[in-house]
């Protein structure tokens, strides 16, 4: 795919995201369902864009890895710690993470990729009944470095948008905060196959409808599948 042509594409997608983007949709204070349809159109063109700029490069030289983690996250909201304040014995708390990278490399001879990430934390509170979760996305560019053909060390910054929801009813939701992410993996694998094992910290900000500002973070243990060229070693 030439230069033209995927510029084209991210102006075709660019434009079908504001035409799904309706007043409708939006998360200033409207029910949960509407919430979650105009954050599920967030991830599925996320995930478009991610494609586009995957399949706009030689096959040789594509990076693609996805998956999944768990660990200990926290959440504020005006610097109120939710796990201290929903802290009971009753009351299950639980983190988890997800995230695909795409993207380009190596670059210059060089052990170093140019990807776009989209990203995700939930911090799930639960009760044998009824739930609570803060969940913050992020979209945006990064880069990856092999110090060693073992080590993977990895970072981006980006875009962020939040999908709480709860089975008690409503609940506040903003985007166009701000997010970043840093990692350190062991690359394990054979040719351009690998499986990633490793730690991450996630961390966002968004201002919600109410005017809230929503902190999360999370570290967590994550693995990956990647598919990459490693640096031919000379």
């Amino acid at each position: 795919m030439t230069k033209k042509s995927l510029l084209i594409l991210y102006i075709c997608i660019s434009l079908l995201y504001r035409r799904c983007g309706d007043k409708r949709t939006r998360p200033w204070g409207v029910d949960i369902k509407d919430g979650r349809e105009f954050y599920m159109r967030k991830i599925f063109f996320a995930g478009l864009l991610i494609s586009a700029i995957s399949f706009s490069v030689s096959a040789h030289g594509v990076y693609f890895d996805i998956g999944v983690g768990g660990g200990g996250a926290k959440t504020k909201v005006d610097g109120i710690d939710m796990g201290n304040l929903l802290d009971s014995s009753g009351i299950k708390e639980t983190a988890f993470d997800l995230g695909v990278k795409a993207g380009y490399g190596p670059i210059a001879h060089r052990p170093l990729y140019i990807v776009a990430e989209f990203a995700g934390m939930g911090h799930r509170f639960e009760d044998a009944k009824d739930y609570i979760q803060y969940t913050s996305y992020a979209i945006g560019p990064g880069i990856i470095f092999y110090p060693t053909s073992l080590i993977q060390l990895a970072g981006s910054v980006g875009l962020s948008f939040t999908g709480n929801h709860t089975s008690l009813g409503t609940m506040y939701n903003g985007d166009g905060g701000f997010a970043w992410n840093i990692s350190a993996a062991a690359d394990l694998g054979r040719g351009k196959h690998g499986c990633l094992l490793g730690l991450r910290y996630f961390s966002a900000t968004n201002t919600l409808a109410s005017n809230a500002k929503q902190k999360s973070s999370a570290f967590s243990v994550f693995v990956k599948y990647a598919f990459r060229q490693k640096l031919q070693k000379a």
